[in-house]
């Protein structure tokens, strides 16, 4: 028996302008299915979050919701009225610990991220739409936030850069490119499998294509040059008597043959059917962050330092050392200090030990290195001694390519100046580096990429992230910030993990 269908949309589009979002031709839901919305920033996944949920009309076509429909935005909850079951409500907010962010006047973002999904998840919904639910939550948030979805009876769709959550989360993928919807089965391991396959047997028929394309134009050019020494006299013979020893006409016409075979072979190259070059993925050759090492064990030491707002103690005789060469990652509770830690270090305040040859760059959410009257290439070369082609490739790898490297940053989107700060630190010639949640507010394909690029950093790294795929693959060691305290776990993500089930 088929699930019972809960929206659909029919020949939807939306445009800004003079720039078409999204053109659609047909979408549908049925309860129980889990969607991974994906696509760059700018794409229009928000967009069409709004336009299926009702919050916004789409410019032609219409949505056809056939039950109650909610919606998580980074910024609050979409609720339709009468919907909030106050009960579970008041689970859920105990759960995502809202308590605090509902009364307090100023709710950090965290906070209103947490009260958002406590509303969304305590309707009796059908289908429910997620934008970026994770942004501003914890480890542990995103984990309950996981274990909610799956336990969900209602359709969902949902937008993330969180690649583990799509994976643990979604049976299918829906990709938004070029104002098209495309929808893949399987999670999105599976679609990026799939996207693989598709670019490398798109080369393999571009390849046999020009590789067929050379064959019949040197055919072409070995035939006309066959046609062309039939009209030539043999060597040592004038023309006169050329035309003596062989009768004019006759020759004519057989040259005339050859010339026709040569148009025919020309006509069937032209005739080929086109097939796109897949674009280049960019390629970085150049070695990162291992100019000038730092010469000592430790390129920072942190001793007894003391964090406190008010009579609040946030940390309290904090002691560790960032290994020189290893990628540190940071992991704690929203509210416990680490974006404080990360700027006590960069400011150099009592307490914190910089080595001599340290040089230390540090990637903040605000992005205040960024010079928003200048280009993103001049940003993204400010502190560079790298080439010119160099800088381009890494801003190619991070999404900025061609003309949009000329765009000045005040004209960019927060996710387009992360990626310019991003590429900023990566061509310079510091040696140290302070991420603070990298991945935010980037789309899913610059985290894969900011994964690589530090994957490839040789300098030291401290990184706080919360993306669970992203400390997987880069930390070599960890920092545990809670209860006021920090501690060093000499080991990767998952030894740590195994650590803690054995503990």
């Amino acid at each position: 028996m088929s699930a019972r269908q809960v929206l659909s949309a029919e020949n939807i589009r939306k445009s800004y302008g003079d720039r078409t979002i999204f053109d659609i031709e047909s979408l549908s839901l049925e309860a129980g299915r889990r969607v991974g919305l994906v696509g760059e920033n700018g794409a229009g996944k928000s967009t069409l979050l709004a336009v299926l949920g009702g919050e916004c009309e789409p410019d032609g076509g219409r949505v056809e919701r056939r039950g109650r429909v909610a919606v998580i935005r980074q910024d609050g909850a979409y609720l339709l009225p009468d919907q909030s079951d106050f009960s579970r409500r008041a689970k859920l907010a105990s759960l995502f610990e809202t308590e605090q962010g509902e009364r307090s006047a100023r709710p950090s973002g965290g906070e209103r991220t947490r009260v958002a999904i406590a509303q969304a998840l305590a309707c009796d919904t059908d289908v429910l739409l997620a934008d970026e639910p994770t942004t501003n939550l914890d480890l542990a948030g995103i984990e309950k936030l996981q274990r909610e979805l799956l336990a969900g009876s209602w359709a969902l769709v949902l937008v993330s850069h969180d690649r583990e959550l799509l994976d643990a989360v979604c049976t299918e993928i829906w990709e938004l490119e070029g104002g098209a919807l495309r929808v893949f089965p399987g999670n999105f391991s599976a679609w990026r499998e799939q996207k693989a396959r598709e670019r490398d047997f798109a080369q393999f028929e571009y390849d046999q294509y020009r590789g067929e394309q050379k064959r019949l134009n040197d055919s072409a050019r070995k035939v006309n040059e066959r046609a062309r020494n039939m009209h030539r006299p043999p060597k040592g013979m004038s023309a006169s008597d050329a035309r003596l020893c062989a009768g004019k006409d006759r020759a004519l016409a057989a040259q005339g043959a050859v010339r026709a075979k040569a148009k025919a072979v020309s006509h069937r190259a032209e005739m080929l059917e086109a097939k796109e070059r897949p674009r280049d993925l960019p390629e970085i050759k150049m070695a990162l962050g291992c100019e000038s090492p730092v010469a000592s064990h430790a390129a920072v030491r942190v001793e007894g330092l003391n964090v406190a707002f008010g009579d609040r103690v946030v940390l309290r005789e904090a002691s560790f050392e960032l290994v020189t060469g290893k990628c540190t990652v940071m992991l704690g509770p929203n509210g416990s200090g680490k974006t404080t830690l990360l700027d006590k270090i960069f400011a150099g305040a009592d307490g914190v030990k910089v080595a001599p040859s340290a040089r230390i760059g540090y990637f903040n959410q605000n992005h205040e290195a960024l010079e928003l009257d200048k280009t993103a290439l001049q940003n993204a070369r400010a502190i560079s001694d790298l080439p010119e082609s160099d800088v381009r490739t890494i801003l190619a790898c991070l999404g900025i390519r061609r003309d949009d490297v000329h765009k000045k940053c005040g004209v960019l989107s927060g996710g387009e100046r992360a990626k310019v700060a991003y590429a900023r630190l990566f061509a310079s010639n510091l040696n140290v580096l302070l991420l603070d949640e990298p991945t935010n507010h980037v789309d899913i394909y610059t985290a894969q990429e900011l994964e690589r690029l530090l994957s490839l950093w040789r300098g030291t790294l401290l990184v706080v992230t919360h993306d669970r795929r992203l400390a997987h693959a880069i930390a070599h060691r960890l920092l545990i910030v809670e209860n006021g305290a920090v501690r060093t776990f000499e080991g990767t993500l998952e030894e740590y993990n195994q650590h803690k089930a054995l503990s």
